[in-house]
């Protein structure tokens, strides 16, 4: 079999909980949370959080292990969204469907009919759905590439000024 010489990350649970819990809280605020359409901003800033927190604790930080930290931040802020999300959209009513798509029209008047219509139907929910999973993989993945990113700003390995 193969052996292995890496030790296990000391703080890694919990650097991942609070840069990926600041991320997914981050993300739940209605205005704040579209700085997310701008390269993943908040799961990017959580997984930075994640790595700057695990450098302090841990000399040797490797890429894989900037990447694995950064994208389980990722997925940690994207599941957060996405709980409270799935919950929100499970509970729209057909009532409620039919306020939401007077809003659109009153705030968007420009919009077209068979948009309107595509809300009001059954399948507005499922487009829902497969959108936060969607947001939940690009976390996964936005959160890795954050990790390596941020393990450049963040990693210094003792007896060094850069890697």
């Amino acid at each position: 079999m193969f052996a292995s010489n890496s030790k296990p990350l000391k703080g890694l649970g919990k650097s991942v909980i609070l840069g990926g819990g600041a991320s997914g809280i981050l993300s739940l605020f209605p205005g704040l949370n579209l700085l997310n359409l701008f390269f993943m901003l908040w799961i990017a800033v959580g997984a930075g959080l994640t790595i700057y927190l695990l450098c302090k604790e841990n000399q040797l930080l490797r890429r894989s292990d900037s990447m694995l930290a950064g994208a389980l931040s990722g997925l940690t802020g994207g599941g957060i969204f996405a709980i409270l999300s799935l919950v929100n959209i499970i509970g729209i009513n057909q009532e409620r469907l039919e306020q939401m798509i007077e809003k659109a029209r009153s705030l968007a008047p420009f919009l077209r009919d068979d948009s309107l219509s595509t809300m009001a139907s059954s399948q507005f929910k499922t487009m829902m759905i497969i959108g936060v999973v969607f947001f939940v993989l690009a976390s996964i993945i936005a959160g890795a590439i954050a990790g390596l990113i941020a393990r450049k700003l963040f990693h210094h390995p003792s007896g060094s000024t850069h890697e």
